[in-house]
């Protein structure tokens, strides 16, 4: 499910089957030399968030991209995302990135990040498999804490 109205109705009705959420990181880095890199990012990590949200739809809510800047205190945004996400039903929560500085993030204990594969010049069917790649990195995250005891 999408953070969007339609499917935060369904959610509502179906949260106790929804139990992950997934919240995208994306850094932005509007000099010269990093808006290019950081729109290819943000397009790569979008793509596969969008695939494991359609891989897991009906466990997953999938929120939208929280954009930041470089010189931003990602602990602080990481406590206040995660002060948010702990008033609601959530079981497990993921954060999704292409920013290594996350992972020293205590107040985010589940980040996931993944180095940017720049694919906005790849024709749509490499693209997908590459994205496919991606993911089975990443689902072994997911069902490992999935399968954790409550």
């Amino acid at each position: 499910m999408h953070f969007t109205g339609k499917d935060v109705d369904q959610y509502v009705q179906q949260q106790e089957y929804v139990d992950t959420a997934v919240v995208p990181l994306v850094q932005l880095d509007l000099s010269a030399g990093g808006l290019k890199p950081s729109a290819s990012a943000s397009d790569y990590l979008q793509s596969l968030t969008n695939l494991l949200e359609k891989q897991f739809k009906g466990r997953v809510l999938l929120f939208p991209p929280l954009s930041y800047s470089k010189m931003a205190d990602r602990a602080r945004i990481a406590g206040e995302i995660s002060g948010e996400l702990s008033k609601t039903a959530f079981k497990h929560v993921f954060y999704v990135t292409t920013d290594p500085e996350w992972r020293a993030i205590e107040e985010a204990p589940n980040v996931i990040w993944l180095p940017a594969i720049p694919t906005e010049n790849m024709d749509q069917s490499f693209k997908l498999s590459v994205m496919e790649d991606q993911l089975r990195q990443v689902l072994p995250v997911f069902l490992k804490e999935w399968s954790k005891p409550s």
